[in-house]
């Protein structure tokens, strides 16, 4: 069932994306003309903003360790081929979106749980086992702790799930909006910030699982290279995450401004 209450929508397609972009792309090839100065305009302003993004998510200055926007960055570069990805609603399918310039030969997945985060240690292993192939999951530690059940027994199957968590103690989209500077501090923490006081490596190891935490880009791309289902974990702090965000997208409008102004 379509849903459309204003009956304002006169086609419906039913399509798998990808296939349906290949399909119009040969049959709307693009005139000469247009393609020339349009197309380089757009692919020099990837390059910079690319260019741009890595400067800073990897500038221990800007950032100490691992930055969120850092993890989603290596941990798309890694993956292989075959393989799966399943990222998590709230900010790892943003940082994804926004910071992941590679995905290897990797299928995406993502799906939200009643509350957006609920489910995806389980979604991720339904993929992996479903696909037989290398699988990667993408979450923070609030989605970790919101479904620790589906750790048990989970060494016990077959299935090559390599599970990354960013650890920053809470929600850290929360920090992202306006209450995280109206509010209070203890108010904010305990209404949107919810911090856990969880050790995720010391529950995952609790269920046999090996755990590598990690603080730098060799470590954590050596770490999710190694086959098998692990947590990688990677520890961050909220604000600090903030801090880095604002600094990459001002790093990419500076990257921008000679072409916006060309």
């Amino acid at each position: 069932t379509w849903t459309d209450p204003d009956s304002v929508i006169d086609l419906h397609l039913t399509a798998e994306p990808a296939a349906l972009a290949h399909a119009l792309a040969e049959r709307l090839p693009a005139p000469a003309e247009r393609a020339g100065a349009w197309l380089s305009a757009w692919l020099e302003a990837e390059r910079r903003a690319q260019a741009a993004i890595d400067r800073v998510v990897f500038d221990v200055e800007v950032a100490e360790g691992l930055s969120d926007p850092a993890v989603s960055r290596l941990l798309g570069r890694a993956l292989p081929a075959p393989s799966n990805w399943v990222i998590s609603s709230s900010m790892p399918i943003r940082d994804a979106e926004w910071y992941a310039s590679e995905v290897g030969g990797a299928q995406v997945f993502s799906n939200r749980g009643a509350n957006g985060i609920d489910g995806v240690i389980a979604t991720a292993t339904g993929v992996a086992l479903a696909t037989d192939v290398p699988t990667f999951v993408l979450l923070g530690d609030v989605a970790f702790v919101h479904d620790a059940s589906s750790l048990t027994a989970l060494v016990r199957r077959d299935v090559d799930l390599r599970i990354v968590v960013v650890d920053n103690d809470g929600g850290g989209i929360f920090n992202f909006l306006s209450q995280a500077t109206t509010l209070e501090a203890p108010r904010f923490e305990q209404l949107f910030g919810t911090p856990h006081g969880t050790d995720l490596g010391a529950l995952a190891a609790a269920h046999g699982l090996p755990v590598d935490l990690v603080s730098d880009p060799v470590a954590f791309t050596r770490a999710v290279g190694q086959p098998g289902t692990r947590l990688i974990l990677v520890r961050s702090d909220r604000a600090s995450n903030v801090a880095t965000h604002e600094a990459v997208h001002a790093a990419v409008c500076a990257a921008l401004s000679p072409i916006e102004n060309s």
